[in-house]
C-alpha cells in the first residue's frame, strides 16, 4: 500500500505545478474508502469502562467504526501540506480548510470517498447533597420528579456527557457549585481551543455560560434555599465545548462529532446537548432545506444514530427554537431516529410554546419526542429531561438505551397519541418507574373514541372547570394547519386551549381533520376519530 501511496502522491505534486488555485479556503470533509482493519484490536483500542458498558448491553466489542481512520491517508494529507483540523472514526472522515483546487486534488485520490464542503449552522445547546427541595422549577412539577425523590432515586454514580458552549462560572452558581466542590466534574475539554483547559474558571466567549444554564437544569440544586432545577443532582459530568460564541456562526459539527467520540471513549452513556443545525450561512445557497431534516443527511445526524445503534449511548437534544419562522422545522440532530428529541411547553397548559420546533411531515417516525416546560428556549426543557433520563439509569441500571427510549415516550402524558408539536408529551416519574417493571404497563389515562358526527361532547366524572388542550391532526401524528379568518385577517388553527365548564367540553370537528387527542391533565387524554 505504501508504494501505490507513494506513486499517487508523486503523481499530484507533479500535476499541481499545472494547476491554478483559489487563495480562499474553506473547511471540507474529506471521507475515506475504507479502513486498515488487520491490525485492530478492540482491548487496546476501547475503554475499560466502555468493554464493560457494552458487554452489560450485549453490544458488539469489534465493530468497524471503533477501528481508527488508517495512517497512511492522513500520512498522504500531510505530504500534500493539508492540515487535518478534525477527525471522526466513526465517519472514517477528517476535515480541513481547502481550496477549491486542493480539494479537487484529494477527491482524485484513489482511496478518498468523496470531498464535501461544511455547510452547517449552529442554532444556539466531599459528600453528596442531600435533595429535600421546598422550591422547584416547574418543568421538574410538570415530570413528578418528587416521585424519584420519594423513591430515594437521584443520579449518583452516573456519567453525563454535556456538549455545549462554556460553563464559565460553574463553580460561583449556587445551584452548580456543589458539582465543583464535591469533585463531580471529571473532565472537561476544549475542541474549539485545544489549548484551554479550564471551561469553568475562565471564558472564551460571551457565550459561555451557556453551559453552566444547562447544567444547573441537569443537576441543579440550591442547598442555600433547598431550590431543585434538576433531576439529575449528584452525577459525575464530562464536559466539551464545541461551540465558539464569538462569532455569528457559533460551533461547528465536526468539533461536536469528536466530542461525542471523546465522550464513548470514557465509557459514558447518557449525553445532552443544547445544539442544533439548520440555516443561516454565510451564504445562503449552503443552507440546510427542510427536506434534509430526513435523519439521514446530516452528518451530525449520522454520527448520532451511530451513538445510539452501535455505541449503546443515549443522546438528549433540543428541539430548537424555529417554531415561530419560517423555518418551523427541528434541526440536526434532533432528526436522528434514535435520538430523544425535546420540545418546550407551557408551564400550567401543556401545549406548545410559539418557539418550539415541530417534526417534519414526511419523517416516517415522531419528531419530538418528548417534551416539558422552559421559559426560554428548548435548550433547557432538553437539559430537563436528561435529568429525568439519569435518574431512570440510577433507578434500573441493567436498562438499554433502546429500553430508556420507549420508556420515556410511554411514560408521557399523551401516549400513545403523540403528535409532531409536543411529541408524546411530558414524561412522568411515577410511570417511567413502574414501566421499567412491566414495559406494557397500562395506566388507564388514553381512551379511544370513534365519532361520527361534526361534533364531541367530552363529559368528565367530575363537573370540573379548567382549560383543555386540543391538537387538531391530519393523520395519527401530524397537526394540521387549518386557515380561519378573523376581522380580515388569517388565521391558523391546529392547537387550542378550550374550557371545560362543569365537566363538560364540545369539540367541533374542523374542516380537514381526522384525529383530535384532546388532553384534559396529566392523567387523562382522549382521540377522537371522525369517521
Amino acid at each position: 500500500m505504501q508504494t501505490i501511496l507513494r506513486s499517487v502522491l508523486l503523481f499530484i505534486f507533479a500535476l499541481v505545478l499545472f494547476l491554478h488555485s483559489d487563495a480562499q479556503t474553506q473547511k471540507y470533509w474529506v471521507s475515506f474508502k475504507n479502513k486498515d482493519t488487520a491490525e485492530y484490536n478492540f482491548q487496546t483500542n476501547l475503554s475499560k469502562q466502555t468493554i464493560v458498558n457494552r458487554t452489560l448491553l450485549n453490544i458488539p466489542l469489534n465493530q468497524f467504526s471503533d477501528v481508527p481512520i488508517t495512517n497512511e491517508y492522513l500520512n498522504v494529507l500531510k505530504q500534500m501540506d493539508v492540515e487535518v483540523i478534525a477527525r471522526s472514526k466513526w465517519l472514517n472522515a477528517v476535515t480541513a480548510y481547502l481550496t477549491s483546487g486542493k480539494a479537487a486534488e484529494i477527491a482524485a485520490l484513489p482511496f478518498v470517498k468523496s470531498v464535501e464542503p461544511v455547510n452547517v449552522y449552529l442554532v444556539a445547546s466531599a459528600k453528596d447533597i442531600k435533595v429535600d427541595p421546598l422550591l422547584m422549577h416547574p418543568a421538574l412539577k410538570q415530570m413528578k420528579a418528587l416521585k424519584f425523590s420519594e423513591a430515594g432515586i437521584d443520579a449518583t454514580g452516573i456519567k453525563i456527557g454535556v456538549i455545549d458552549a462554556g460553563f464559565f462560572k460553574l463553580n460561583e452558581d449556587g445551584a452548580t457549585r456543589y458539582l465543583v466542590a464535591e469533585d463531580k466534574i471529571r473532565a472537561q475539554r476544549d475542541f474549539i481551543d485545544p489549548s484551554r483547559k479550564d471551561l469553568i474558571l475562565t471564558s472564551a466567549t460571551s457565550s459561555d455560560d451557556h453551559g453552566r444554564q444547562v447544567v444547573r437544569m441537569i443537576a441543579g440544586y440550591d442547598t442555600s434555599n433547598k431550590a431543585q432545577y434538576g433531576m439529575g443532582t449528584n452525577a459525575s459530568f464530562y464536559l466539551a465545548r464545541t461551540e465558539n460564541g464569538d462569532h455569528e456562526y457559533r460551533g461547528e459539527e465536526d468539533m461536536w462529532i469528536m466530542a461525542m467520540e471523546w465522550m464513548d471513549s470514557l465509557g459514558i452513556r447518557l449525553i445532552s446537548t443544547s445544539l442544533g443545525y439548520a440555516i443561516k450561512m454565510d451564504d445562503p445557497n449552503d443552507n440546510y432545506v427542510q427536506s434534509e431534516m430526513d435523519g439521514k443527511t446530516a452528518r451530525i445526524t449520522k454520527a448520532a444514530q451511530i451513538a445510539f445503534e452501535q455505541k449503546g449511548i443515549f443522546l438528549v437534544v433540543s428541539a430548537g427554537n424555529e417554531g415561530d419562522s419560517n423555518w418551523r422545522i427541528i434541526s440536526a440532530p434532533a432528526d436522528a431516529q434514535g435520538a430523544l428529541s425535546v420540545g418546550a411547553t407551557n408551564a400550567e397548559v401543556w401545549d406548545k410554546i410559539d418557539y418550539s420546533s415541530i417534526g417534519p411531515e414526511a419523517l416516517p417516525y415522531l419528531k419530538p419526542n418528548v417534551s416539558c416546560f422552559s421559559p426560554n428556549g428548548t435548550s433547557f426543557s432538553c437539559p430537563a429531561v436528561a435529568g429525568f433520563v439519569a435518574c431512570l439509569m440510577r433507578y434500573d441500571s441493567t436498562l438499554t438505551n433502546v429500553q430508556l427510549k420507549n420508556i420515556m415516550e410511554r411514560s408521557a402524558h399523551l401516549y400513545p397519541y403523540g403528535n409532531n408539536f409536543i411529541g408524546y408529551g411530558i414524561p412522568q416519574a411515577d410511570r417511567a418507574m413502574a414501566l421499567t417493571k412491566n414495559i406494557n404497563t397500562d395506566f388507564g389515562t388514553a381512551h379511544l373514541v370513534h365519532c361520527a358526527k361534526k361534533k364531541y361532547i367530552l363529559t368528565l366524572d367530575k363537573p370540573i372547570t379548567r382549560e383543555a388542550v386540543v391538537f387538531h391532526k391530519k393523520n395519527e401524528t401530524i397537526v394540521v394547519n387549518i386557515p380561519f379568518y378573523k376581522r380580515k385577517i388569517m388565521y391558523l388553527l391546529n392547537q387550542q386551549t378550550l374550557l371545560i365548564k362543569k365537566g363538560k367540553l364540545k369539540i367541533i370537528k374542523p374542516k380537514g381533520v381526522a384525529r383530535t387527542t384532546v388532553a384534559v391533565d396529566a392523567n387523562m387524554t382522549v382521540e377522537i376519530i371522525w369517521e
